[in-house]
């Protein structure tokens, strides 16, 4: 009685104990409320760095993506304009290209015109102008001379159109300028120069052929060293007639004019002098036109250009067209301030954004944080529905912390509740204690009293009485082998066949290899004693109780039979939960649903018991439990 004394003073000493740890919180309490005042700031601190931290991150992100996905912008359209660009300037070149073509096919075709014309050729074909004919002849030649100018659009640019043969006879249109007999003679070197292998290609130079008259006696200038474009057409090789003229070199301006606002454009010959541009070049310039391969990079003015070239083979001349490279220029420039009004504009809206957020979830964390302060000062698992306003993850969390608060009053409930049946448990076991070496000498002595009386049914059933109460005396937690927990079910058997003469037997199907196998103490006893009990005995009649064993390689299956009343559904159901605690005529003081609990606390949730019964035929429980061998 002094265990049970010593046991039933552990109510109130828990009690106490609560009691004094209840106040050493209060006391706690008592200080943090004190000190609430000193914290308040570091409190408000720790908020602000928190949406501090939000913002700072935040932007980092916004700037990083918004800088990074500029310059990518940048390069991109960067590229593409250089090659929108590149594209342009091509096709300015081909159009003044094919301008220009379209002046050679005027030359080429004053040319055979004049090849063609009768006059022209029998005016030719005189070697004196001596007689009337001649002279007459040579007048219709000039009139076709001046026919065919007129009707060309070179006629704008020509300042001097002469056939001529070797004859020193030279035929003029009428709005040029005479020759002398001295200027024909240089005509009919330049031509014997440029024919002598007997080649019939036009001969295009841009210098005069009558180098004594030079360009200023043509373009009425006074400027020596101006720059006149020289054709010498072959209208017969063979007899020496030949067709020349001289062109401002406006026919090569009057195409690029369109251009020359728009982009950087200027000529050059051979030798690489500039005779025409729309900029004026710096002095380093004319050092870099070594290379007039397309796509190169020139620099003139402290800018860096891009080369797109063309040359015109007929004339000897390049057209260039240069595009700013320059990073601050032009359209770059332009690509520039729209990028940083976009990185601007981004980084003004992600800080607003990034404000709403961070309020949206700062304010239920802090509410969140006040109620599991509250749980942690007060004791309080109530329910607050202010934790769960939100349907995201903050919501979630307040949701999970609710159910947390609710499961742990229940606990404290069920602690409580078992607190209050072990001591009542403690105090029946005391009350009921017998020494177990008495019981067991008695039985003992009674066996031999019915061995001496040679009474063998008392002796067997003394025997097996002594096995159960040994066994369960030792405890029902121990695991045991399959042949062990058999022979108790025997034991247990024999006792009732006594007290039920004639109303069941009992057959056994367990192959020998399952012997060995490890299974809980008393886990069949109770479910035979129900079979017994609930089963046959209800029936008034003989009943039959099969226990079998199977495995699939991984779990043993142990199946108890009975072919007494069997059950419904809902009387199946209602049985297990009236078994979930024994009867006063148990053995071993273990129900059928403790046996289920009992095997998924050892073996887990997946193992346990398994019901099936029909009204009137049978009642079938199968054990699953895992396959382990001794």
């Amino acid at each position: 009685m002094a265990g049970a004394c010593g046991r039933e003073k552990g109510g109130p000493d828990r009690q106490g104990n609560a009691a004094a740890a209840g106040g050493e919180r209060d006391t706690h309490l008592h200080t943090i409320t004190g000190n609430s005042n000193g914290s308040l700031f570091m409190k408000n601190k720790l908020k602000d760095s928190i949406t501090i931290k939000i913002l700072f991150a935040m932007c980092i992100c916004i700037v990083s993506f918004t800088l990074v996905s500029s310059l990518v912008i940048s390069a991109l359209l960067g590229s593409r304009l250089s090659e929108r660009a590149r594209q342009t300037n091509e096709q300015y070149l081909i159009t003044i290209r094919n301008q220009l073509n379209g002046y050679i096919g005027e030359l080429n075709t004053l040319g055979a015109l004049c090849a063609s014309n009768q006059n022209i050729t029998q005016a030719l074909g005189y070697h004196t102008l001596n007689n009337v004919s001649a002279k007459r002849m040579c007048l219709k030649a000039q009139e076709a001379l001046d026919s065919y100018l007129s009707s060309s659009s070179l006629t704008l640019y020509a300042t001097r159109l002469a056939i001529f043969n070797s004859d020193n006879i030279c035929i003029t249109a009428s709005a040029s300028r005479g020759h002398n007999i001295s200027e024909t003679e240089q005509l009919q070197e330049y031509a014997a120069a440029c024919f002598q292998n007997g080649t019939g290609t036009p001969v295009y130079s841009w210098r005069s052929a009558i180098p004594n008259v030079s360009a200023s006696a043509l373009t009425s200038s006074t400027d020596k060293d101006s720059i006149i474009l020289a054709c010498l057409y072959p209208l017969s090789v063979s007899d020496g007639y030949y067709l020349y003229m001289e062109i401002k070199p406006e026919l090569l301006k009057s195409p690029l004019a369109p251009y020359q606002n728009l982009q950087q454009i200027f000529i050059t010959n051979e030798d690489r002098s500039i005779f025409y541009s729309s900029f004026t070049p710096s002095a380093d310039f004319y050092g870099e036109l070594s290379d007039l391969t397309d796509g190169i990079t020139l620099q003139t003015g402290g800018r860096k250009y891009e080369l797109s070239s063309c040359r015109i083979p007929e004339f000897g001349i390049y057209l260039c067209i240069l595009s700013d490279k320059t990073l601050f220029a032009g359209d770059n420039l332009y690509i520039l301030y729209l990028l940083g009004i976009i990185l601007i504009t981004t980084i003004s809206a992600g800080l607003i954004i990034t404000r709403i957020v961070s309020t949206r979830i700062t304010k239920p964390i802090h509410v969140l944080t006040a109620h599991i302060r509250k749980i942690s000062e007060t004791d309080d698992f109530s329910y607050n529905p202010d934790i769960v306003t939100s349907s995201d993850e903050i919501g979630e969390i307040g949701h999970a912390v609710n159910h947390m608060a609710l499961h742990i009053q229940e606990l404290l409930t069920e602690m409580e509740k078992m607190f209050e049946q072990r001591k009542n448990i403690e105090i029946s076991l005391l009350q009921s204690q017998i020494n177990p070496h008495f019981l067991y000498n008695t039985l003992d002595s009674i066996r031999w009293m019915a061995v001496i009386q040679k009474s063998k049914n008392i002796e067997l059933t003394t025997r097996a009485l002594e096995n159960l109460l040994r066994n369960v005396a030792k405890g029902v937690g121990d695991k045991i082998t399959l042949q062990d927990e058999l022979s108790l079910v025997q034991d247990y058997v024999h006792i009732q066949k006594v007290r039920y003469v004639e109303v069941f037997d009992i057959h056994y199907d367990i192959p020998e290899e399952f012997l060995s196998c490890k299974i809980i103490k008393f886990t069949l006893q109770p479910i035979v004693e129900n079979a017994v009990f609930h089963g046959i005995e209800p029936t008034g009649e003989f009943g039959e109780i099969d226990i079998r064993a199977r495995s699939d390689g991984e779990g043993l299956y142990l199946t108890i039979e009975d072919n007494g009343a069997g059950m419904t559904p809902e009387e199946l159901q209602s049985l297990k939960e009236s078994l979930k605690n024994s009867n006063k005529d148990s053995l071993s003081g273990i129900g059928v649903a403790n046996v289920d609990a009992r095997l998924k606390l050892n073996y887990g949730p997946q193992y346990g018991l398994l019901y099936d019964s029909m009204p009137g035929e049978f009642t079938r429980v199968t054990i699953h439990i895992p396959l382990e061998r001794d």
